[in-house]
């Protein structure tokens, strides 16, 4: 086990073009697989995107294509990133694929047969910018400080919370 390596970067989301944030993230990920590798450790090196989202949903319409076909063409810009940084990656996992779906289904299972979630309505204060709820302290004058343009959206949804 001491000769196994695991990394992952965030999955960022494809609501937009790669951007020099995360082509500096991946960038540093791979020059630690690689130095691992170097050392004779056995490496699993995991990026990916996440397809889900609001903002990604209305990106999907904004363009006037089907969200699934949006992320299809968004996810395939990341992953091409491989050739393009010369990257070292040895899976692209996307939260779309059937594999990711059905881990996390058993994760969700094995969460509810041990009571670790529960069912709640709130209202949260959302920023769609930042696809985060936000509270009093984080606003500046009512806004979100990072997108003071972009008015916050009052949600009450019932979801399942962890205990």
């Amino acid at each position: 086990m001491a000769n196994k390596f695991y990394i992952t970067t965030t999955l960022p989301y494809v609501n937009a073009e790669p951007h020099i944030g995360f082509a500096l993230e991946i960038i540093q990920a791979d020059v630690l697989a690689r130095y691992h590798r170097l050392q004779g450790k056995d490496i699993f090196f995991n990026t990916g995107t996440d397809e889900h989202g609001l903002k990604i949903y209305r990106c999907a319409l904004n363009e006037k294509k089907d969200p699934q076909q949006y992320c299809d063409e968004y996810a395939q810009k990341f992953n091409n990133l491989k050739r393009a940084l010369n990257l070292s990656y040895n899976n692209f996992i996307r939260t779309t694929d059937k594999n990711h779906i059905e881990a996390a289904v058993e994760f969700w299972e094995r969460c509810k047969k041990n009571g670790d979630i529960y069912k709640a309505k709130k209202k949260i204060k959302y920023c769609v910018g930042c696809e985060l709820e936000k509270t009093d302290s984080e606003l500046k004058d009512g806004c979100c400080p990072l997108h003071p343009n972009t008015k916050l959206e009052i949600l009450e949804e019932e979801n399942y919370f962890f205990r």
